[in-house]
């Protein structure tokens, strides 16, 4: 735990970081309602910790990972130990103790350094408190194993069950572990359990099987009203179905096993009560906060809100035999192989045509050995205890590859997915720290008969165990998750809305230019002023309404009736779109112009209005929501409020705008003249007084591939200048 906090600790976000975290710590600060299907219980602690009168309110948020993941290192280190000990005994002596607690360091510092985990552990984010539930389960389930027997102890089990439905407040990966918790009841004394666990699988297994095998589907023969009909008819068999398995189970537990019977009705009980703290979401969000998305202050908003509706009608059951993306190619091998690699192997570094790693398997920096030892373990831990290497094994598989399956990942996406599959490294490194226990024991046993040397050669094994994999991992490892000086994402947000004028409104294109900008205007209260327009959000009525409704306001004159109804706009040509333009607007666009020296040698248009050719950009016939949108603001506003694009919006989501936008920094604004590419003194006044660029010269800041990749708009700027 010490080593694990001190490295976390050391290595911390000092302040808010790109993708989700800036959304989870202002949802915190704010007690708002995130993207579906929502993390109240992360939420609520997240609250907790922003009262802490220390640093700043992103650091106090990002401690919780450092805390949840130090306190899922002990654990594992726990586990390990336990797991040992099933076969070998309690250690002895000086050198079974040796041996024992050595090997499970070495497999939970493995862990605590490995890529995905380290990542995890220094910022806002729900994976390693989620990771903490999955250790937590793990541990009171072997703890539970040593006595299954006697009377009472059900109660860990108890406490299993209450502690997962909880976690899903979190993230629901953790349900994952359950796998493993019934492999490790069947193999037990303990009949009532074993009945309980197979009366359970049976419930889900029976109804889920048949709805899988018999209403997959199929696009390529299927059209979306099929298979929209196809999917009611689904759910009514698989309502049915698991109607009749149910009371058939229970009468049987009711009539067998009397105590199993009683004990099945507290799993709906604590998945009740676990499950209780998403009733938060519907009561803040009734009270409005900053931070409200899908608006779920009604029970049918709430419903589609937890059914994650806002991501598309496709249930994931149902097409999950048709392949998004090559199953091996991609989802397999590109999507798992390579970050499982990234832990234990090596990280490549050639960056393909996508942006991304493209090495699937390198040796780079760790030369496999946490691999091999790995290996070592899980041979040793089958050859020596099988019931319980398949329990791990099953951890291993449904964490990692069973997600793969599941999830069905397209290709490209939008950034990599290696945080979903931590508890599938949680797994191997087990075997990590058992495969260490082998291989000292393999030493003790070689060397018995020469007791003079043994103590020492045990002692020169740990050490060369503990160089080789956790103290090499971390070596290889710091310099790329050490993000003590990293303030990008603080930075680059903080020059996107200085770029706007006073009362401006921009429109971003995803998380990383729309959720650290949430943090800095509802925790920090910097130019709350500027109205962000999310344009993947903008695409639903919710979000519309709260914009129109809520301060500061985006001027829309769609009715409310329309907003509700709201969808794809007929548009089977290029066409152009004319925006009239107020004569004052003209006269302060040339006045400013004039002053600073800065008018074009071609006369300027001022005909009252500009001309644009808006393109269809779904299937060639229609425009999205978000382009009815946009020129919807465009026209309403009417040039009262400054409009921009941030130089993330790619031109495809500008609706042609492209020859009316200047480059005033880190967003383009609409002007009423074509071909003016920049105002040199806005641009200047940004990029030499108002802008921040810490430690962006500094080469102990590391910053990885995607980062370098948005701080090419800096460069673009600086050369426009």
């Amino acid at each position: 735990f010490v080593v694990a906090i001190l490295a976390y600790l050391r290595t911390i976000a000092p302040d808010v970081s790109f993708w989700d975290c800036g959304e989870f710590i202002a949802a915190s600060f704010t007690m708002g309602i995130m993207h579906p299907p929502g993390a109240p219980l992360f939420t609520i602690i997240g609250r907790l910790f922003t009262f802490f009168p220390i640093h700043n309110v992103a650091w106090r948020v990002n401690v919780i990972s450092v805390i949840s993941s130090a306190l899922t290192i002990t654990l594992l280190y726990l586990i390990i130990v336990r797991l040992t000990n099933i076969w070998r005994g309690q250690p002895k002596n000086a050198m079974d103790r040796w041996i024992v607690y050595g090997g499970a360091v070495i497999g939970a510092l493995a862990f605590a350094f490995s890529d995905s985990f380290w990542f995890n552990a220094v910022e806002a984010e729900v994976y390693a408190m989620s990771m903490l539930f999955t250790a937590l389960a793990v541990w009171i389930v072997l703890y539970w194993k040593d006595n299954p027997v006697r009377p009472g102890n059900e109660r860990w089990l108890i406490l299993i069950v209450y502690l997962l439905w909880l976690s899903t407040g979190v993230h629901l990966l953790n349900l994952l572990v359950f796998p493993f918790i019934f492999i490790v009841i069947v193999f037990e004394n303990n009949l009532s359990m074993k009945r309980l666990v197979w009366v359970v699988l049976l419930q889900a297994g029976i109804p889920l099987t048949l709805y899988i095998l018999f209403f997959h589907y199929n696009p390529s023969t299927m059209s979306y009203q099929q298979f929209i009909a196809h999917q009611n008819t689904a759910w009514k068999f698989f309502e049915v179905t698991f109607l009749i398995v149910l009371v058939g189970s229970l009468y049987y537990l009711y009539k067998v096993d009397r105590k199993a019977f009683k004990m099945w009705w507290i799993v709906p009980l604590l998945f009740i009560i676990g499950y209780s703290t998403y009733i938060l979401i519907y009561i803040r969000s009734s009270m409005n906060p900053p931070i409200d998305e899908n608006d779920p202050d009604t029970w049918a908003a709430l419903k589609n809100y937890l059914a994650r509706k806002q991501y598309g009608e496709n249930s994931l059951l149902l097409t999950i035999f048709a392949r998004k993306a090559p199953f091996w190619q991609y989802q397999i091998n590109k999507m798992f192989v390579r970050y499982f690699s990234w832990q234990f192997i090596g990280t490549g570094t050639t960056i393909g045509k996508d942006g991304y790693i493209s090495e699937i398997i390198s040796l780079r920096g760790l030369y496999g050995l946490p691999f091999l030892v790995g290996i070592i373990g899980a041979v040793h831990h089958f050859t020596k205890d099988w019931k319980r290497g398949l329990a791990v094994l099953f951890l291993f598989f449904m964490m990692g590859l069973a997600i793969v399956f599941y999830v069905n990942q397209e290709n490209p996406q939008p950034r990599e997915r290696d945080y979903s599959y931590v508890g599938s490294f949680f797994a191997f490194a087990i075997w990590i720290g058992i495969g260490a226990v082998a291989v000292m024991d393999a030493v003790s046993e070689f060397l018995k008969k020469h007791k003079a040397i043994l103590k020492p050669a045990l002692l020169v094994s740990l050490l060369a165990l503990a160089f080789a994999i956790p103290i090499n991992m971390f070596a290889f490892n710091f310099y790329s998750h050490d993000r003590s000086g990293n303030y990008v994402p603080y930075d680059y947000s903080y020059n996107i809305l200085q770029t706007c004028e006073p009362n401006g409104i921009i429109f971003t294109n995803g998380d990383n230019d729309t959720f650290p900008l949430w943090y800095l205007q509802y925790v920090k209260n910097i130019r709350t002023d500027v109205r962000l327009v999310n344009l993947s959000l903008l695409n639903t009525p919710w979000y519309i309404k709260q914009l129109k409704y809520r301060q500061p306001k985006v001027p829309i004159s769609l009715q409310d009736k329309f907003i509700n109804n709201i969808g794809l706009y007929p548009w089977p040509k290029a066409q152009t779109v004319e925006i009239n333009v107020p004569d004052s607007v003209y006269n302060d666009e040339i006045a400013e112009m004039k002053k600073y020296h800065e008018m074009p040698k071609k006369p300027l248009n001022t005909s009252g209005k500009i001309e644009f050719i808006v393109k269809p950009t779904v299937a060639k016939r229609a425009l999205r929501v978000q382009d009815i949108m946009v020129l919807n603001i465009m026209m309403a506003d009417n040039w009262r409020k400054p409009i921009y694009f941030a130089v993330t919006v790619s031109d495809k989501n500008k609706v042609g705008l492209n020859p009316y936008l200047r480059m005033d920094g880190m967003a383009f604004r609409v002007i009423p003249f074509k071909g003016i590419e920049i105002s040199a003194h806005r641009l200047r006044e940004n990029l030499f007084h108002k802008f921040l660029f810490r430690n962006l010269n500094n080469p102990k800041v590391y910053l990885d591939y995607k980062t370098k990749g948005l701080l090419i708009n800096y460069r673009s700027a600086f050369l426009r200048l």
